[in-house]
């Protein structure tokens, strides 16, 4: 073989060979690197939606559990209720004073479009989310026993309550790591804030009392052994005995075995803006939005004094609605066949607001007939991805069409990147604590 054969044989790739083979690995390149990119933002629209969508659900069943508590160990209106003890010839209980709290011990108060107001993106949107109030025991599922009660010995001047260690209720409490903190927590949710408590004497009659603001209840010691206590602010609203209110209840003697005490509350549930300002929302700061464009579902705690108290609770970040629905016993009149009518309403209709009327504000009213809560939950996915807005047709005249989409900007137009994907879920729970109220 000659040394010029040789030669061609040992010859690399031209440059024109060499540039048409780096276009044609670009081409691949660039088709492989589209492909990628489309299937991470698949990847992350569809994270984005599915974390909404779990979020969504667990605040629907936090909210459902709260709506089937709605009444337990209250009262369906303080002003009529024949079971509060109270003196003859006066009122059941004051329509207002320093603690307003125990004034709203209905089970249900309608804050129709109360939720602060979203402008001007829920102007946009078409959203007026409700806020609802909440009245009962949602801290434990016990009343404790009361073994004698001491005046003046509070931690305010006021009465204290020393509860019977020997009771499945304290049982449960010693059992816990810590049965003084246990306690404490389940008759004062928010450190510090007066709470309402229920006393119920051996007459199945009931009396609504401020705890005191500082320590509220507490265990010493351990076993049998140990003692335990409920402190009363009775400045305002005196603990009354069987003397001072005739045959309407009231507490006999030393109460010893015949008193029981159970705590009471009301928490709020609102959608709001988180609110950097406040000091409850502190531990929320990293989660506020600079833009304005971010509202948060919370629930919080009122205190006796009727405030809200200062650590609400995120439920559902991304919450852009919040709406609320009755299904009520309006006609106390039992038909032929021994039903009763039962009204439901539509989210959008302004009789709601009448049946779970605040019966602070309304002394005459009866106890709330209603029978089931409809409500309304919606989030949105965190980013706005999508171009355009999407509406389900009407379900019935009274709920009209709702979008699937939120707009994020102060407004949005057709193939503008600004609106981001909604989920609803519509459930109903039922309130079995209001239905046995007919008096």
């Amino acid at each position: 073989m000659t040394r010029a054969r040789l030669t061609r044989r040992a010859r690399g790739f031209t440059l024109l060979e060499l540039m048409v083979s780096l276009v044609a690995g670009l081409f691949v390149a660039l088709a492989v690197v589209g492909l990628s990119t489309q299937a991470m933002n698949t990847f992350h629209e569809e994270s984005r939606t599915a974390a909404a969508e779990m979020s969504l659900r667990t605040a629907v069943e936090r909210l459902r559990a709260d709506i089937q508590r709605a009444g337990f160990m209250s009262s369906g209106n303080a002003q009529r209720d024949p079971y509060i003890a109270h003196a003859p010839a006066s009122p059941i209980m004051p329509t207002s004073g320093t603690y307003n709290g125990i004034y709203k011990l209905a089970g249900i108060h309608l804050d129709y479009q109360g939720s602060m107001a979203l402008t001007p993106l829920s102007t946009a949107a078409g959203f007026t989310p409700d806020a609802i109030e909440l009245g009962g025991n949602f801290t434990t599922t016990d009343d404790y026993v009361v073994r004698y009660q001491e005046d003046g010995r509070s931690a305010c001047g006021g009465v204290r309550l020393w509860l019977a260690i020997d009771s499945p209720a304290m049982w449960r409490i010693l059992s816990q790591s810590n049965p003084n903190a246990s306690l404490d927590a389940a008759f004062q949710p928010v450190s510090g804030r007066p709470f309402a408590v229920r006393v119920t004497d051996d007459t199945g009659h009931f009396q609504y009392l401020p705890t005191c603001t500082g320590v509220t209840a507490g265990v010493t010691g351990a076993g049998i052994a140990a003692t335990a206590f409920v402190d009363l602010d009775t400045t305002a609203m005196p603990l009354l005995n069987a003397q001072q209110t005739g045959t309407n209840g009231g507490t006999t003697g030393l109460g010893v075995g015949r008193l029981r005490v159970n705590p009471v509350q009301t928490v709020r549930w609102e959608i709001r803006p988180i609110d950097t300002s406040k000091s409850g929302d502190a531990p929320y700061a990293a989660l506020a939005s600079t833009a304005g464009d971010k509202y948060e579902l919370f629930r919080t705690f009122e205190d006796a004094t009727g405030a809200l108290t200062e650590q609400p609770e995120l439920v559902a970040e991304y919450a852009v609605d919040l709406k609320f629905a009755f299904s009520a016993d309006l006609d106390p009149v039992v038909t032929g066949n021994g039903q009763r009518t039962l009204t439901v309403y539509g989210f959008s209709d302004t009789h709601n607001k009448t049946v779970a009327d605040d019966v602070a504000q309304n002394v005459t009213a009866t106890p709330q007939r209603i029978r089931s809560v409809h409500f309304r939950l919606t989030t949105r996915s965190a980013t706005a991805d999508r171009e355009e807005t999407v509406s389900m047709p009407a379900a019935n005249a009274q709920q009209g069409a709702y979008p699937t989409r939120y707009c994020v900007l102060a407004a949005c137009t057709a193939g503008q990147t600004g609106w981001a994907r909604i989920r609803s879920i519509t459930s109903e729970s039922s309130t079995p604590n209001l239905a046995k109220l007919f008096y």
